[in-house]
């Protein structure tokens, strides 16, 4: 089944992080296998539709390069690794950031619920997916210094960025996530459902990061010695913002063509038995007379 399947992937993947911890290549080549396998199981098993929207959802995860260690150093480098850098405090980088993050996140559920709610599923991911690149856009400026150049500070310029930006981008994402995932779940198997999707979900995080540290070792970017930084904003506009765009495309295939507010099985798939549930209760038996 696969979330046995996944449940031993994730286990093989971090035993091979700490046996081969600096192997990026091997882990890398092992969780790009895992994924093709845990695709082919998940349109084995799912019935077709769920297996498309998992899919989906997976591959959002896997195509937004998670290259996030390579942003912190440069962003927080002193003057000697970075000379021209922002050189943030951790106070601001971490705990003012944090805060107006959850303030986002928070502006991003109300925006939703006001105004989205009735939008169809294509149009939402294609808006997440724009919103997620403009918002990483504004990091690449930053490390351009671009924004240095027009007179604009750092730190109000990185208060656009895809860290402060992206909770609430990531909530208009995960709600139509969970909608559609409720409207195709099988009768019986919600719990085991919604417990696949996060499995699937934050596996798709785990081959982001192993992706992502083999690019940015390939990209020779050093963090420490003679710190080296040159490829830090080709890498962000490969990782955060050309193949996130790969996304649009695959809605066509795997996302249907439906409203948030309608309904997509029909009648006779949601009265069907549960797969694996068993042939259900048997029929009384007839009276002997």
């Amino acid at each position: 089944p696969p979330t046995l399947s996944l449940s031993r992937c994730a286990v093989v993947n971090a035993v091979i992080d700490l046996v081969f911890f600096d192997a990026h290549l091997a882990q890398m080549i092992y969780a790009l296998a895992c994924t093709v396998w845990l695709s082919v199981l998940s349109f084995a098993w799912l019935p077709p539709q769920l297996a498309k929207c998992t899919f989906y959802m997976f591959l959002s995860c896997v195509l937004y390069v998670n290259i996030g260690s390579a942003q912190d150093y440069w962003f927080t480098a002193d003057k000697e690794c970075v000379p021209d850098g922002p050189g943030f405090d951790y106070t601001y980088y971490n705990t003012y950031t944090s805060i107006v993050g959850a303030f986002t996140g928070w502006v991003g559920i109300v925006l939703f619920q006001a105004t989205m709610s009735g939008w169809s599923f294509r149009k939402l991911f294609w808006i997440t997916t724009l919103l997620q690149v403009v918002a990483s856009a504004f990091d690449m400026l930053i490390i351009a210094r671009w924004n240095i150049s027009v007179g604009i500070s750092d730190k109000v310029f990185y208060m656009f960025g895809d860290a402060v930006i992206g909770p609430a981008v990531g909530m208009f994402a995960y709600m139509p996530m969970l909608v559609l995932t409720s409207k195709l779940v099988p009768p019986g198997l919600e719990a085991t459902t919604y417990a696949l999707l996060a499995g699937f979900q934050n596996f798709g995080g785990t081959v982001s990061s192993q992706v992502g540290i083999y690019l940015t070792q390939l990209a020779g970017i050093e963090s420490t010695g003679r710190c080296n930084f040159d490829n830090l904003g080709p890498l962000v506009g490969v990782c955060h913002c050309l193949l996130p765009l790969l996304a649009i495309p695959l809605t066509f295939l795997l996302i249907p063509d439906k409203l948030m507010t309608d309904r997509i099985l029909d009648s006779d798939d949601s009265d069907a038995p549960a797969p694996d549930a068993g042939p259900g209760p048997a029929k009384p038996a007839e009276p002997v007379v």
